[in-house]
């Protein structure tokens, strides 16, 4: 009999339990639990992060490539290569840009302290980083030493086509269709002066691509491309933002529900698209503390939530910015890459010299 009522008890209290969480998450009040961790990788940069199971993989800049199995009770980092102090110590040089499939690695890479003709813009592995080998083909080197040199600063395969990839910077993006062995100029032009350029796959919408980042005179911009980036989104404006002073986008981030839905972090608050950024509204979500947002993620399956990190904190939105809730601070560093782990239901948060974190939920 007291093991029978233990019993209930026991599926009462975790249907409890349960409840409390679903309301939580409706009512905007801070998750039951937010466990913070750091991992390590202190005094190195974590500028780009993905997660490609069971190895976490981080691009450090000039410190190289390193990965760590995740599924291992002990964090361990393991340094893959393309490490060069020769290049200082900033954030836009070196290993920059990363994606992974299975032991076939892309990096998108800036060695402009060097010669042209010994500066690489893609670097590949198809060992999981045993062996390095240039991955460039077709990507065009300026004499022009006044301005960029070979620079990649961003790489991603798409995930519905992954022998198609994109990478650039901001003035100049180039295509492959071959996995990133051979490249063509898709759009604008090298021997320019370079700002800051990104680009994110729309993963809901297959052969849909943005582009974003912040131009050398210092403007913000963002556009997105169809048929797998080789035109531009039908009527779509590229200055539709209304940005009209300095400033930046600094990501970009969609809704898993509705494909039309489309955030964007920038120097002007984070924006909001319904209708697949055609237009945008502004004061959409509101910080409890008056922050500022550098980085977001969309969680892949439930549609309205997002998590936010801009600064030292992070956020979370569990109505699609309609209420914002802090759900954790790292101790140093600046926050400059997320990467959701669906598995264990956790954030994993690369920083500039403060170490990469984990949020658990």
């Amino acid at each position: 009999m007291l093991i029978n009522l233990f019993k209930k008890f026991k599926i009462i209290l975790i249907a409890c339990i349960l409840l409390m969480q679903i309301n939580c998450k409706n009512n905007s009040i801070e998750p039951l639990t937010n466990e913070i961790k750091l991992l390590g990788f202190e005094d190195k940069f974590a500028l780009r992060m993905v997660l490609a199971e069971p190895y976490l993989y981080v691009c450090a800049g000039s410190g190289g490539v390193w990965r760590s199995d995740i599924r291992k009770p002990i964090t361990e980092w393991n340094y893959l290569g393309l490490a060069d102090t020769s290049l200082g110590n900033y954030t836009n040089v070196g290993a920059l840009d990363i994606d992974v499939i299975e032991e076939d690695i892309l990096v998108a890479y800036n060695g402009s302290a060097h010669l042209p003709d010994s500066s690489v813009s893609v670097w590949r592995s198809i060992n999981a980083g045993k062996n390095w080998f240039r991955s460039d083909k077709g990507v065009y080197e300026t004499l022009d030493y006044d301005y960029d040199l070979n620079i990649f600063t961003f790489i991603r395969r798409s995930p519905h086509k992954p022998n198609i990839v994109i990478g650039g910077i901001d003035v100049a993006s180039y295509r492959s269709t071959d996995g990133g062995s051979n490249w063509n100029l898709l759009s604008g032009r090298r021997n320019a002066i370079i700002g800051n350029g990104n680009v994110r796959w729309h993963p809901f919408q297959p052969g849909e691509v943005w582009f974003f980042g912040e131009t050398a005179l210092f403007a913000p911009y963002c556009g997105a491309g169809q048929d797998y980036g080789l035109k531009g989104k039908t009527g779509l404006p590229w200055d539709s933002l209304g940005c009209t002073y300095d400033g930046a986008v600094y990501d970009v981030a969609f809704d898993a529900v509705d494909p039309k839905i489309i955030y964007i972090a920038s120097t002007c608050g984070i924006l909001k698209s319904n209708d697949g950024g055609y237009t945008w509204k502004r004061n959409v979500v509101h910080l409890p503390d008056n922050g500022f947002i550098f980085r977001m993620i969309h969680h892949p399956s439930v549609g309205g939530v997002l998590y936010f990190a801009g600064g030292q904190q992070i956020y979370v939105t569990f109505n699609g910015g309609l209420n914002v809730q802090k759900i954790g601070e790292i101790e140093k560093g600046f926050i400059t890459s997320l990467v959701w782990d669906s598995i264990r239901s956790q954030l994993f948060i690369g920083t500039t010299e403060g170490g990469i974190y984990t949020l658990k939920f």
